[in-house]
């Protein structure tokens, strides 16, 4: 049993005057994972002494355009992030990563933070985050810092986020003419489905069907997402109609064992991870042909 005490924030200073004169403080947004995290003692919660709900701060709920940017305030839902027209407009793939997460409870209750910060490798949002090299902005009494996502992120449930500061926004650059999106997920079942393996890729298709700025980030295939720089090479300066798909999942599989080393679950990984790659390669060329 825990024992804490509970503490509430309803603007950013707050939050912040706890974190800065507490120590051992365990932050409460949408708390999906916390809660049940602490309902099953699990070893992956370290020891605290105060719980703070910081999901009542309106300060860190929105979603807009500024200058060249699609900013997100870390209290976002997944249910926000799938109804917003914004994002719709800009960031398709966000939303459709946003469909794929749990049920709609916890759509409705789980953030957008929340899952950076948690950062597990099956974490729906961070490969497409990581593709759209998004970046986040870190918030402490000292002041501001602003770091990309894959520097944010340092392991497996692990993060670059100090004690004393708050996630408080994610910042994603708007992409030019001519890049497509993708998100694929391979789940136990339909719904309610934790991801067995997924991937973002985003990539730009010039005026001459040739891939340009490939970037292919898996989720659950690595300890935790990151970009496949290897894979992304073998598509870059490729026209569509020369692409040899098979090849490129083969390349993609051997670049996650020489990440991962072989496991228990590497052939299936290797083969699944192959086939999604593939299938949104098909679907990139696809949209080509029809331009």
């Amino acid at each position: 049993m825990y024992n804490y005490d509970f503490l509430t924030a309803l603007k950013i200073e707050d939050a912040l005057y706890y974190l800065d004169r507490l120590e051992k403080v365990k932050i409460l947004a949408g708390g999906t994972d916390l809660i049940v995290n602490i309902h099953k003692k699990s070893s992956r919660l370290p020891h605290f002494d105060y719980l703070l709900d910081i999901s009542n701060i309106e300060e860190l709920k929105f979603i807009a355009l500024k200058k060249q940017f699609l900013e997100i305030g870390s209290l976002i839902t997944h249910t926000q992030l799938i109804e917003d027209t914004l994002i719709a407009k800009y960031f398709p793939i966000l939303k459709f990563a946003a469909q794929t997460i749990g049920s709609p409870q916890i759509r409705n209750r789980g953030t957008i933070g929340g899952n950076i910060v948690n950062a597990s490798p099956a974490a729906d949002l961070l490969p497409p985050l990581i593709a759209l090299k998004a970046r986040v902005e870190l918030v402490s009494p000292g002041g501001k810092r602003e770091l990309t996502l894959t520097e944010f992120l340092s392991g497996p449930y692990q993060t670059k986020l100090q004690e004393n500061e708050l996630l408080t926004t994610i910042k994603i650059p708007l992409l030019n003419e001519g890049y497509l999106a993708n998100f694929q997920k391979i789940g136990r079942r339909k719904s309610l489905a934790i991801a067995r393996l997924s991937l973002a890729l985003v990539t730009r298709i010039d005026s001459e069907n040739i891939f340009q700025d490939s970037r292919i980030v898996p989720g659950s295939a690595t300890p935790y997402p990151q970009s496949f720089p290897v894979t992304e090479g073998a598509v870059n300066g490729k026209r569509t109609t020369d692409l040899n798909l098979e090849e490129i999942g083969e390349i993609i599989a051997k670049e996650m064992i020489s990440i991962t080393g072989k496991r228990w679950s590497t052939p299936y990984k290797s083969k699944a991870l192959s086939a999604l790659v593939i299938r949104a390669l098909k679907e990139f060329i696809s949209k080509a042909g029809t331009k």
